[in-house]
């Protein structure tokens, strides 16, 4: 933003500008959002709009954190009660959760992902996959001190990686001979698998 708005009216302005765009990109084809739309559409002037951002892409920025912010929200409150779960159960609690929330805001997700040219330059974005590690190594408090990865902080981040991707793309592109909630518990079962496994190996290897 060019500036941050101090009173009361001149916030419920960029409010009405911020949610202007949201509605926007998700009516209609990126390109056809412009600044003049988003003023109109918020009923200020464009001149008002300019006032506080510079440009069609720094709304959208604003607009495309907001999104991600709720949702990192919502799973981290999906996700509170798991963290004592064992590792079957806080496998499935995690994958289930970024299933649900990603496809209640499978709109925003795609905008994102694949409609926004700029998306992931937004620090937002670029904080996601820290963000999800940070949130899986919650859900896993109960098992990852049994579990004895050689390298914990990357295995936490290649298991996010790979459920993250699959339930992203099952979510916005699954192929419609397959049941989606198969899809959910084959990721689940997935990750459980690495993980006890990684268990029962660590539980086997000579001590010295």
């Amino acid at each position: 933003m060019k500036k941050r708005p101090s009173q009361r009216r001149a916030q419920v302005t960029v409010e009405a500008m911020v949610t202007a765009a949201a509605e926007l990109l998700s009516s209609l084809p990126y390109d056809s959002v412009t600044t003049n739309r988003i003023a109109e559409r918020a009923g200020v002037g464009i001149g008002s709009l300019y006032q506080y951002f510079p440009n069609k892409e720094a709304i959208v920025a604003r607009v495309v954190t907001g999104w991600v912010e709720a949702m990192v929200e919502e799973v981290t409150a999906r996700l509170a009660a798991s963290t004592q779960l064992e590792v079957r159960e806080a496998a499935l609690a995690m994958v289930s959760a970024l299933f649900e929330v990603i496809d209640r805001h499978r709109v925003k997700v795609k905008l994102i992902l694949e409609v926004i040219p700029f998306a992931t330059q937004i620090p937002a974005v670029a904080m996601l996959p820290q963000q999800l590690v940070l949130i899986a190594a919650q859900t896993h408090a109960s098992v990852r001190d049994r579990l004895n990865f050689p390298r914990p902080e990357a295995a936490s981040y290649v298991l996010m990686v790979m459920s993250r991707a699959s339930i992203i793309d099952a979510v916005l592109h699954c192929p419609k001979h397959l049941d989606r909630r198969d899809v959910e518990l084959t990721i689940s079962d997935f990750i459980a698998r690495i993980m006890l496994g990684n268990e029962t190996a660590a539980t086997a290897r000579p001590q010295n």
